[in-house]
């Protein structure tokens, strides 16, 4: 017997959205329609309607892909999307996250995903969830990392205690823009809210949500945005994790480094190191970590983040799951961490 697919619009064809899938270099799917335009995506999913308000989007999404586009207002108001929907893909600048999400819910579309943050403000995502709930809407946000098996693995293996007892984590996120505060000036907030996010979520996901004990802001000029963003916080159980978000670097980088009593572990955009305690060859009486490779680590052919968090979104619209990452709950609780440490006074 054949099951319907799951009908499903795009709003906002940008990078995220689509137009990522042509970088050579990265891992497909790597984008929104990539995944629902793949074979398996196409299985499971219908991709009715791509939607952007700018024309020369939509003019290079159909250049790409054969699903259909409209160009519509920024308004998302006045935009009537086709019947029987049931998942709406929100890809639009932050900005414009929350009102889109409003108008879907309003509109009776049952299921969202919304690319992070899922707004600019706590009371934005606070705003949202108070309508889902109203209108028993189930709503996912894509820090797709959570989705990603080598995450998984080092999730899994640190709660089973083989990994040792975590101690602290540096995380660091880190782009080549000259002058991300300026950048960033006209979507409120910099690169603390757009792209330190994703460190925030994970260290959310491994160890609950901490506090804040210390923290600093950079900024290029009077009243911009951050350019620079360090924080301390520390867990219930005593972790200590220090969190570094920056432009101004010639390279790219998003790494979690993770100190537990016997093990070093680097997850990192550029790959995973793996470190353990052994009788040390360099200093008599001493113990050092020397690299290994785990049996069980997840194979790059079989990891792919986007593919998960649909594979999940697909299981809980079929009713064959119920249990939901990334939920809106904990990310009102990472934009009250982002929150934190943009109220200190510098």
């Amino acid at each position: 017997m054949k099951r319907s697919k799951i009908k499903t619009i795009l709003i906002g064809l940008g990078r995220i959205g689509s137009s990522l899938e042509s970088d050579p270099f990265r891992k497909k799917p790597c984008t929104h329609t990539g995944v629902l335009q793949s074979d398996w995506g196409k299985d499971r999913f219908s991709l009715v309607l791509g939607l952007d308000t700018k024309e020369e989007k939509c003019q290079e999404f159909q250049s790409l892909w054969t699903a259909e586009t409209s160009q519509v207002s920024p308004d998302p108001t006045k935009t009537k999307f086709p019947p029987s929907i049931a998942l709406a893909v929100i890809t639009t600048p932050s900005a414009y996250h929350e009102e889109w999400a409003k108008h879907c819910i309003r509109s009776g579309i049952p299921n969202l995903l919304i690319e992070k943050p899922v707004a600019l403000t706590k009371a934005g995502a606070k705003r949202i969830q108070t309508l889902a709930k109203k209108h028993n809407t189930r709503i996912w946000i894509n820090h797709e990392r959570r989705y990603h098996p080598s995450y998984h693995y080092v999730k899994d293996q640190l709660t089973r205690g083989n990994l040792g007892t975590l101690k602290s984590i540096r995380a660091s996120v880190f782009t080549s823009a000259k002058n991300p505060g300026l950048a960033f000036s006209k979507l409120g907030g910099g690169p603390l809210l757009h792209d330190g996010t994703h460190a925030l979520d994970l260290i959310h996901w491994f160890l609950g949500k901490p506090k804040l004990v210390d923290a600093k802001l950079e900024r290029p000029k009077k009243g911009a945005v951050e350019s620079r963003a360090t924080a301390w916080f520390q867990t219930k159980s005593g972790v200590d994790v220090f969190l570094d978000v920056a432009g101004g670097r010639d390279y790219f980088q998003f790494e979690l480094d993770l100190h537990t009593d016997t093990h070093r572990i680097i997850c990192s955009n550029d790959g995973f190191q793996f470190y353990q305690s052994e009788t040390s060859k360099l200093y008599k009486g001493f113990r050092s970590l020397v690299s290994y490779e785990p049996k069980l680590f997840p194979k790059p052919e079989s990891s792919n983040a986007f593919l998960g968090i649909y594979e999940e979104i697909f299981q809980v619209i079929t009713g064959k799951k119920q249990r939901m990452e990334g939920t809106l709950s904990d990310n009102i609780e990472i934009l009250d961490l982002i929150e934190s440490i943009y109220r200190r006074k510098q």
